[in-house]
């Protein structure tokens, strides 16, 4: 036997990604092509280790191995979101371990330490 479905009914509406150097969209990460070169590279996996108390979460380049040392990350994947060069981050593994951290699609604050090379993202 066999079912009909109205899939039109079950899409997400799908929200405008903005012109925002970082941002939250759908449970992942945008950084805009210029932030994400100085940050990331080419590297196809990122460094990223987040701090709940201060709500925040730190990224680096998978090289940088003080990151590494001094805040046990996680490693995720990198992935190229459109021809700009914009890149995608997953943040899920993150909100599963931390579901008091608002989901909901925004602008992020960031700051950039290119000494250390750390992206800074807050996340309320």
């Amino acid at each position: 036997m066999e079912r009909a479905f109205d899939f039109n009914q079950n899409i997400p509406q799908q929200s405008k990604i903005l012109d925002t150097p970082v941002q939250l969209q759908n449970q992942h990460l945008i950084i805009q092509n210029d932030l994400a070169n100085q940050v990331i590279g080419e590297e196809r996996q990122t460094y990223a280790a987040m701090m709940p108390e201060e709500r925040k979460i730190l990224l680096t380049k998978a090289s940088n191995k003080a990151f590494k040392a001094k805040f046990k990350p996680i490693m995720l994947f990198v992935k190229q979101k459109n021809i700009k060069g914009d890149k995608s981050i997953s943040l899920q593994e993150f909100f599963a371990d931390h579901p008091d951290l608002s989901q909901e699609n925004q602008v992020l604050k960031y700051s950039f330490d290119e000494k250390e090379g750390i992206l800074e993202i807050h996340i309320l």
